[in-house]
């Protein structure tokens, strides 16, 4: 693969050389939005449906982890400083630890609400903000997430948006892993809906993260994510392998490609499975496993409710 892309950037320069000047390639996700930590978060109800679409006047909650590559741990409460969600133009949206929470995980434990005003519309270009003092160095450590430039499953508020399928499954322990666990990799999970299959109904809006899913439709899994040992991102550069599994199905490839529009486009992980007719109602756990070229493995445990 590494030759592949050396052959390829040798072409791209000759014919930029040749010719008139190219824009950039596209970029892995999510460089360049690491710092020192790594950190990823989700908006989900209040009852733990993942969305990224909210009516205004309704509550948003922003659920996260973060981990240290300098202790390949996720970072413990006591260490952390500040862990909050800025808006434009909105109070920042502090987030706790806590895994009762509303809409929270074991996985994801750091939540906060953001009650949306009900004049605010339009696409919501959040952050999250951590940092955390590291204990061996006393340095102060950083982290930032944004969202995924594919504009459909990026938070937004309309009066129109649809009504997500309900209800969600329960978190659980989804996530890399819990306070204090040491990974190999830390990564990113979520799920949107694809293209309708034959003999289902279409969704309002195509590319929307959610976490429940009827028999017959497509649920595209992504995920993004970083080597601790290396702090690199997770691409064909260093993955030996990447699949998904599903209890009683077969394993699907993952495949590193580019998404979202022109000009903004960034590479991460995915791949589609069509949830078969007869598959079980109820909580289907999704795990996601990266392998790198080192041989060492990331995993991240997702929950998804199948319905009616």
């Amino acid at each position: 693969m590494k030759r592949i892309l050396i052959l390829g950037a040798a072409i791209a320069a000759t014919a930029i050389a040749a010719g008139p000047a190219q824009a950039a390639p596209p970029v892995p996700f999510p460089a360049p939005t690491v710092v020192n930590l790594f950190v990823a978060a989700q908006t989900v109800s209040t009852s733990g449906v993942m969305s990224s679409w909210f009516t205004p006047g309704s509550q948003v909650v922003f659920r996260a982890y973060a981990v240290d590559p300098t202790t390949k741990k996720v970072v413990d409460p006591k260490t952390v400083k500040y862990f909050y969600v800025t808006i434009p133009n909105q109070p920042n949206v502090k987030l706790k630890y806590d895994l009762t929470a509303q809409g929270a995980s074991r996985g994801m434990p750091w939540s906060g609400v953001w009650s949306v005003p009900a004049t605010y519309s339009g696409y919501v270009p959040f952050k999250v903000l951590v940092q955390v003092k590291n204990n061996k160095s006393g340095k102060q450590l950083r982290g930032q997430f944004v969202q995924i430039p594919v504009a459909t499953s990026a938070l937004n508020i309309s009066a129109t948006a649809p009504a997500p399928f309900a209800p969600a499954a329960p978190a659980g322990t989804a996530g890399a892993g819990t306070v204090g666990a040491t990974l190999n990799a830390a990564l990113y999970v979520d799920s949107v809906n694809g293209s309708a299959p034959a003999g289902t109904q279409a969704r309002p809006i195509g590319c929307t993260q959610t976490n429940v899913y009827k028999r017959g439709e497509r649920v595209v899994i992504r995920s993004w994510g970083t080597d601790l040992a290396t702090n690199d991102v997770l691409s064909t550069d260093n993955v030996q392998e990447a699949h998904f599994s599903i209890a009683g199905q077969p394993d699907v490839p993952m495949i590193w490609s580019a998404h979202g529009a022109a000009g903004s486009q960034v590479y991460f992980w995915s791949n589609p499975w069509i949830v078969p007719a007869s598959f079980p109602l109820g909580e289907a756990n999704v795990r996601v496993t990266i392998t790198t070229d080192g041989g060492k493995t990331g995993t991240y445990d997702y929950a998804l409710n199948i319905i009616p």
